[in-house]
Formats: structure tokens, sequence, C-alpha cells
């Protein structure tokens, strides 16, 4: 019995030596974009430029586990209807804002994440071929985390109700103007930072372009736990119903962030390249000898 368990480790041991562990290493060129609360986006003018390194272990021609980090900007420009908003620029004292009359929304905000992906490839692959096994598509699914500063410009949520009223008899004419609106931790929409855990889920397609270079063309998607990398935490509450009642600014937090069909995503279409670092031999003597 002792025999028979030291054989089976031997061949559990000299499998994984027979698989030719690889290591790789690389860097992400993306192009980076949102969807969330905001409505009627411009994608046109919502695309932003993102970069990032990776590292790889594969375990075997099907097998391999990434590691990566981004780093670069999310913004978009839409419409947030029924909304109270407010637009980044001059000021009256003590700081009061007319009403954008058009429900133009935007952010902007630099974001930094990191992600651990497992990938399975759909053909054989070997990093490094460049005769056979030589490309690949793929998907993969992980977990990561995203981190956003707070942007401090872009669009916010005004207060419900005006604190100078219009007058109408003025040449030209003067807007209401509106109390920027505060959270408990006294923070302006637009002035919260992001820290949130995230699920990229990709698909993709890897080739090698020389004995040691390799290409990756990957999408990947996250959904993140988080509402505000727009600025818009729970958006709902600060809309006005049809008789224009404010829906409820002060709605409970631990209730509206349990409502997780609320939570953003943002996505990253890649060009990567990725260098091989190491390779293992993938020779086992034990094996040879049992095999003879």
């Amino acid at each position: 019995m002792r025999k028979l368990l030291v054989v089976i480790m031997f061949i559990i041991s000299c499998s994984f030596a027979m698989a030719q562990l690889t290591a790789d290493i690389g860097l992400h060129l993306a192009a980076a974009t949102y969807w969330g609360d905001i409505e009627n986006v411009d994608y046109s003018k919502s695309i932003t430029p993102v970069a990032g390194i990776l590292g790889r272990w594969n375990f075997n021609k099907r097998l391999a586990v990434r590691g990566q980090l981004f780093t670069g900007n999310l913004k978009a420009d839409g419409f947030f209807s029924n909304a109270n908003i407010g637009q980044s620029g001059p000021r009256v004292d003590p700081e009061q804002y007319p009403k954008d009359s058009i429900g133009a929304y935007n952010f902007s905000r630099s974001f930094q994440s990191v992600e651990v992906l497992f990938e399975f490839n759909f053909r054989n692959y070997k990093m490094g071929s460049i005769k056979k096994d030589t490309y690949t598509p793929f998907i993969s699914v992980g977990l990561g985390g995203y981190f956003s500063r707070a942007a401090r410009i872009g669009s916010y949520i005004l207060e419900p109700f005006p604190t100078v009223q219009a007058d109408p008899f003025a040449v030209p004419p003067t807007p209401d103007y509106y109390l920027p609106y505060y959270d408990p931790e006294l923070n302006k929409t637009n002035n919260s930072d992001v820290l949130t855990l995230s699920i990229p889920v990709s698909m993709g397609l890897k080739f090698n372009i020389s004995k040691r270079l390799g290409g990756i063309i990957e999408l990947i998607v996250r959904k993140t736990f988080a509402d505000n990398i727009d600025n818009l935490d729970d958006p709902k509450r600060f809309q006005f119903d049809p008789l224009n009642i404010p829906l409820g600014y002060n709605y409970p937090d631990k209730i509206s962030k349990m409502q997780l069909n609320n939570n953003d995503w943002y996505a990253t279409l890649a060009v990567s390249f990725v260098y091989q670092l190491w390779t293992s031999k993938g020779n086992c003597v034990i094996y040879d000898k049992i095999k003879k």
C-alpha cells in the first residue's frame, strides 16, 4: 500500500513537470467605456484610453491564471432626467448654483484596478511555439478591486428646493439658485472616493508572434459592487415624480445600497503584448523509468 501511494505521488508530481509550465509578462493598451445610470450616453465622447501590465502562469496548454493592473480614466456624457443637476464652474456665493435646464450630465474619473483571472483555452496553446498550438480563443473569469479618487469635477446633484427665487423682472431674468446636495459625510455627489470589488469576465484570442512574443485581443466586462462610479449613488432618490415632488433625498443608505441592480459596469477592449519569461523543461526521470 505504501509503495502504491509513493508511485501515485510521483505520477502526480511528474504530471506537473510534464505540463511544461511557463510564466509570461505583458503590457495592455486598451480603450474603456462605462454604463450605469446616465441616460443617452454619447459613446463617441465616452471612450477613454487605459493601460496596464499583466503576469501570467500557464499550467498547461488549456489552463492559466493571470494577475493584472489597469490605470486610466472613465468618463461619460449624457443626460439624467427629472433631477436637479448642477455643473462645475462659476458659482454664486455662498455656493449656490443654477439648475441645468436640459438635464445634461457628465463625469470623469481616474481609476486603478487589480484583478486575478482564471483562463480556459478552447484549443491547445503553447506560448513560444511557432509551428503548432500557435493560437486559441479563450474565456476567463475572476475577481478584482477597483479604486477611484473623488473627481470633484463634472455634474452633481442640487438640493430639491431653491434658496434664491428667480427674478423675472431682472434684465436679463435671473434663474432659481440651489445649494448642492451633501451626504452625511458632507460630500457633494461628485466628491466621494470609490473602493469596490468587481467581477471581470472576458473573451478573446491569444496568438504567437515569435518564439518569445505573443499577443492577446480581449474584451473584458466588469460588474462592480458600487453605484457611484458616475457620481450617482442610488440615483432614483434624486428624481422627481410627475407632481414635481422629490422621491427621497434622505432615502436610507443601508436599504438603497442593497439594490444590486443599481451597480455600475465598465469594460475594456485591449490589445496586449506578452513576453515569455520562463519555461520548465518538462522532464521526469522517474516517469521515464516507470514507462520503461
